[in-house]
C-alpha cells in the first residue's frame, strides 16, 4: 500500500470505514502509538490470586460444583458469584462436563502392567496387527447437548435397539478388512473371523511369512478358548500377552471411539443402514491416523511405566 492512497482506498483495502482509518492516522501523527489505551467499564471481580484458587479448589474436589466454590470463598472474604466462578474456570480451560469412566485396578493389575510393559519395551509395534471387537448400537444417545429454557432438545430412544457387532484389525501398513455381524461372537465364529478376516489382510500386509507378524487382542474368553487358541497354533499365529484390564494401552480403542463418533453424528433407520455406514467410515480411516497409532505405543508403554501401573489417557 503506497503512501498516496486516500482515504477512501485505505478503508476499502482493509474492509473499515473511513472514520477509522482517520481515528488510527490521527493516533499515529500525535503519539506514534498504536496500541490500546484503557478502556473503561466494570473492573474484574477477581485477583489474579483470586483466579489461581478459584482453579485449585476445582482440581482439587472431583465433584464440587461453582455455587460449593463460590461458598469455599465467601468463608475466606472473598465474595463472587457463581456466573464469576464459571466464566474464571472456563478462562483456565475447563468445561463442566462427565468424568471419565475407569475401572478400579487392584494391585495386582497395576504389577501385571509393569511387568508387561518390562517384557515389550523393546517390542517392535511395526510387525503387530491390533484387533478388537466393539458393538454399535442405532441410533444410540451418547453426548452431552445444550438445551434452552422451552427448547430442550429431544432424542427418541428404544428399549433394545438394534445392534451391530463389529471386529476390525489394523497395523503400520494401514487398516485391515472390519466384519459386521448381528449374532454373539463366540468361539467358532472368533475362527471364522480369522480366517476370513485376520489371515487375509495378514497376507496383503506382511507376505506369507507367518513369522513377520504378531497378532495383539484382549483376554476375552472367546480369544483364550481351547478352539480358537488351537486355530491360531494350528496356523502357527503367534499372540503376544496382553495385560488384563488394559484397555488404555491398545491403541484399536482410540480407532472405536472416533468411528462412534463420526456415527453419532448420522441417524440411521434400520440394520443395514448402519452396517453400511460403519462399513463406509471405516473405509474412509486414513493411513496416517494407523501409522500415528502404531508409533504411539512406545509412549502408551512409556507412561504406563511412569503411572506406576495404573491407567494412562489416550
Amino acid at each position: 500500500m503506497g503512501p498516496q492512497q486516500s482515504h477512501v482506498d485505505v478503508a476499502k483495502a482493509v474492509h473499515c470505514s473511513i472514520s477509522v482509518v482517520k481515528y488510527w492516522l490521527n493516533r499515529w501523527t500525535q503519539s506514534k502509538d498504536l496500541t490500546d489505551s484503557t478502556r473503561s467499564g466494570r473492573s474484574r471481580a477477581t485477583t489474579e490470586k483470586q483466579d489461581q484458587r478459584i482453579t485449585s479448589l476445582a482440581k482439587e474436589q472431583p465433584f464440587v460444583t461453582a455455587q460449593d466454590i463460590t461458598n469455599q470463598l465467601e468463608r475466606r472474604g472473598v465474595v463472587v458469584s457463581a456466573r464469576t466462578v464459571c466464566r474464571r474456570l472456563n478462562e483456565a480451560g475447563a468445561r463442566y462436563s462427565w468424568p471419565m469412566s475407569k475401572s478400579l485396578l487392584t494391585e495386582h493389575h497395576r504389577q501385571n502392567r509393569l511387568r508387561w510393559t518390562q517384557h515389550h519395551k523393546a517390542t517392535d509395534w511395526n510387525q503387530m496387527i491390533f484387533s478388537d471387537e466393539t458393538a454399535v448400537r442405532l441410533n444410540s444417545v451418547k453426548g452431552l447437548v445444550w438445551n434452552f429454557p422451552g427448547n430442550e432438545k429431544v432424542v427418541r430412544t428404544v428399549k433394545h435397539p438394534i445392534k451391530v457387532n463389529v471386529w476390525g484389525c489394523f497395523s503400520s501398513k494401514g487398516f485391515g478388512r472390519i466384519i459386521c455381524f448381528p449374532q454373539n461372537l463366540d468361539a467358532k465364529f472368533m475362527c471364522s473371523i480369522y480366517k476370513y478376516g485376520l489371515l487375509p489382510i495378514a497376507k496383503k500386509q506382511f507376505g506369507n511369512d507367518l513369522r513377520s507378524w504378531k497378532l495383539q487382542e484382549d483376554n476375552d474368553l472367546k480369544h483364550k478358548s481351547k478352539l480358537a487358541t488351537h486355530w491360531r497354533e494350528e496356523k502357527r499365529i503367534e499372540k503376544i500377552d496382553w495385560p488384563s484390564m488394559s484397555p488404555d494401552i491398545a491403541p484399536i480403542e482410540n480407532v472405536w471411539q472416533l468411528l462412534k463418533m463420526k456415527l453419532r453424528k448420522k441417524s440411521f433407520t434400520n440394520y443395514q443402514s448402519l452396517v453400511s455406514a460403519i462399513k463406509h467410515e471405516w473405509k474412509a480411516l486414513p493411513l496416517e491416523l494407523a501409522l500415528n497409532l502404531v508409533h504411539g505405543m512406545e509412549n502408551r508403554v512409556l507412561e504406563v511405566v511412569e503411572s506406576h501401573g495404573d491407567f494412562i489417557l489416550h
